[in-house]
């Protein structure tokens, strides 16, 4: 079983209220993209494929398609990242450009190492550039129904995938420090949480993003839950004051 690595981080209280979240990984994209490990698992047009990579621009995180064969979904995992029950990973929509309105990023979470070419036990939770927040993924090697997807087009600045039980997980967003859960998914097939990252679905050239802020922490209870949205975005741009 993979390990994450231990970050204490100590969110001052609003109200009077203190809490301590418990960092298990945080990357605010300083440091590169080494840990991570992208894979096309779907080429819709089945020839050639996209010139594109993950990059990191002005500290920010977003995919650049240079030269465009066909739709292509990837899966940008974070090695060596597991989610543990009661744990959930977040990442920050700074804003969201692209060329087509179907191009899509966001968070995924899935049970088996992500293969090229295979779409199988994940889910995810993303951003369209049309607008509007989704939530879809495989149980085992079938495509959740497309009934339920849409979370509708709210204002966010966050969104999550949450373990809340062995096979059980909560997707949706943070509004002003307010978590909100669009979807619960409970697949069929076991999903164990040991691939987490980043889901794209690029549908033209150019680029789409921008993140920043990936980290897994555990679920807020509901008295700490409005620092979740405030408390790790202010620690983790200190580097840009």
């Amino acid at each position: 079983m993979k390990k994450s690595t231990t970050l204490a981080l100590l969110l001052s209280g609003i109200g009077g209220v203190t809490a301590l979240q418990a960092a298990l990984v945080a990357d605010d994209f300083s440091s590169g993209l080494g840990n991570w490990t992208s894979t096309v698992i779907l080429d819709a047009n089945g020839g050639g494929s996209n010139t594109a990579a993950f990059q990191v621009n002005s500290g920010q995180l977003e995919l650049n398609t240079t030269v465009f064969d066909g739709i292509e979904q990837s899966a940008f995992i974070y090695n060596g990242l597991s989610l543990a029950i009661g744990e959930e990973v977040q990442l920050d929509v700074i804003s969201f450009s692209g060329n087509d309105g179907n191009d899509a990023l966001g968070l995924y979470v899935g049970g088996t190492a992500p293969t090229v070419g295979v779409r199988q036990d994940y889910v995810t939770v993303y951003n369209k550039n049309s607008g509007g927040l989704f939530t879809r993924g495989f149980d085992g090697p079938s495509e959740f129904p497309s009934s339920g997807s849409s979370i509708g087009n709210p204002t966010y600045e966050t969104l999550f995938i949450a373990r809340t039980d062995t096979n059980t997980f909560e997707t949706g967003y943070y509004a002003g420090g307010v978590r909100t859960v669009g979807q619960t998914r409970t697949p069929g097939t076991p999903n164990s949480a040991d691939y987490v990252g980043i889901y794209s679905d690029a549908r033209n050239p150019g680029t789409i993003g921008s993140v920043d802020n990936f980290r897994v922490v555990a679920i807020p209870e509901p008295s700490v839950a409005l620092l979740g949205g405030f408390g790790f975005l202010g620690l983790l741009r200190r580097r840009r004051a």
